[in-house]
């Protein structure tokens, strides 16, 4: 993940180009939503500019109308026809604010504080290199502030992981080498299924990573009826632990893909959902992860996610 923190009028460059699956979220920490009286009218923009200053994405936010207007251009060219849609809603006076692009093949899914706003079709196909936070020249006011926070996660491993395979519903794959602090697991599934399985026995699909002695070291189950996340550890002849659960409702659509990522830290491991930090688990068993496995309850005859979905590993 890359944290960047960018002063209004400035461009911060990215480590590497955006690639396909990242997500890009302008946090702010404040919200002011009185327009600023400048002559020229109210305009705060968050961008992705490209290594030759074209305007990739331009989200211009506007509290005059309470609108937000996207648009393109080519460094030395003029902007293209806006697409536009108002607020309704999406900011609170003197509240945070998350601004998220998500990069999915040749659109870009632009959503404010994880509701989806608009798809927005890449209409220049330049690598985007920078983020920048602009307003108009005269304004002395911004919606976010003097400066904004920007955060960019890969929700899709890169074009070499360090390993990739494919894992079913059931199996267990072992990993070598075993995950070091700081890398990163990804579990990638082409279709969401939102239908709970009407077995007896619950609706309880697992991505799990495992110890060597089978102690399963991180248990995130996904339980479509109550539409929560359950996470929880146990050593491999002892009982679970105290679960901690979040609701997850809003974090899956259907029939889309999705990606549940996995950094292991020394302390404990992150999980992200389509790039967005769902929960940090403190680890309970210090032992490295030597394996990954993929389960649903045995009464099951459907998952949340796809029968085989993608596993990659990629970090230090």
């Amino acid at each position: 993940m890359t944290t960047l923190t960018i002063p209004i009028g400035d461009t911060r460059s990215l480590p590497s180009p955006l690639r396909d699956g990242d997500i890009v979220s302008f946090i702010a920490s404040t919200t002011s939503l009185k327009p600023d009286p400048s002559p020229n009218g109210d305009n705060t923009s968050l961008n992705l500019v490209s290594g030759d200053d074209d305007y990739v994405l331009h989200i211009s936010i506007r509290r005059g109308d309470q609108s937000v207007r996207l648009n393109s251009r080519h460094a030395d060219g003029v902007w293209g026809a806006e697409e536009s849609f108002k607020f309704d809603g999406s900011f609170t006076e003197g509240r945070p604010s998350v601004v998220t692009v998500t990069v999915r093949g040749s659109k870009y899914l632009i959503a404010i504080d994880g509701r989806l706003r608009h798809t927005y079709a890449q209409r220049i196909n330049a690598p985007v290199t920078g983020l920048r936070y602009a307003r108009n020249g005269d304004m002395t006011t911004a919606i976010f502030g003097n400066s904004i926070k920007a955060q960019v996660v890969h929700t899709l491993p890169p074009p070499n992981p360090s390993q990739s395979f494919t894992i079913n519903i059931g199996d267990t794959r072992a990993l070598s080498p075993a995950l070091a602090n700081d890398q990163f697991v990804y579990f990638i599934s082409s279709t969401t299924s939102l239908t709970p399985d009407t077995s007896t026995g619950g609706d309880n699909t697992s991505l799990n990573l495992l110890s060597i002695d089978g102690d399963y070291l991180l248990h995130v189950s996904f339980r479509r009826v109550s539409n929560t996340i359950v996470f929880n550890a146990r050593t491999a002849t002892g009982g679970w632990g105290a679960e901690e659960v979040i609701p997850s409702k809003g974090f899956f659509q259907e029939s889309q893909p999705v990606s549940v990522v996995v950094q292991t830290k020394t302390q404990a491991f992150d999980v992200y959902i389509d790039g967005v930090l769902r929960h940090t688990f403190k680890k309970r068993i210090n032992k490295a992860v030597t394996a990954v496995r993929y389960q649903r309850n045995n009464n099951m005859s459907t998952q949340i996610f796809a029968n085989t979905i993608n596993v990659a590993i990629d970090g230090q």
